[in-house]
């Protein structure tokens, strides 16, 4: 069994141990015709992605640069999730809700995401998030 092959599967299993269930949605992001119209979201049709995560809060000393850089706010949390699962693209936008809940839908902070590799295969992602107060995909 080669390195990368094991460190897959611990994270698994960690998932499994200590992880929630997560719902993930992706959303098109479409801009008007003239510069200064709103962007409207559409949720991509079949794109619900029911996985597993750990949730953790900030950590005070390895997180500390970004909250003070204003990347960061004190209320955002650390989500771990598999490395195969795909958060980032420029067309369009993630929705993460924790367990069935829809009060507790988080939006992806995009410079917070953070994938670990090993031998060109992503183990896991480490993805930075903020509590959605508002319903929609922008934070209050």
């Amino acid at each position: 069994m080669t390195l990368k092959t094991q460190l897959a599967e611990g994270f698994a299993k960690i998932i499994n141990k200590a992880g929630r269930p997560i719902d993930i949605r992706y959303y098109n992001m479409t801009v008007g015709s003239v510069w200064d119209d709103e962007v409207t979201l559409s949720e991509v049709t079949g794109s619900r992605l029911w996985t597993s995560g750990v949730v953790l809060p900030l950590n005070s000393s390895t997180d500390s640069l970004l909250v003070e850089q204003g990347k960061l706010q004190n209320h955002d949390q650390r989500l771990y999730i598999a490395g195969t699962t795909n958060l980032t693209g420029s067309d369009f936008k993630v929705k993460v809700t924790l367990g069935s809940n829809a009060g507790d839908s988080y939006n992806i902070i995009p410079e917070g995401t953070i994938t670990a590799e090993v031998e060109a295969t992503k183990i896991y992602r480490k993805v930075f998030i903020r509590r959605l107060t508002t319903g929609s995909l922008t934070p209050a």
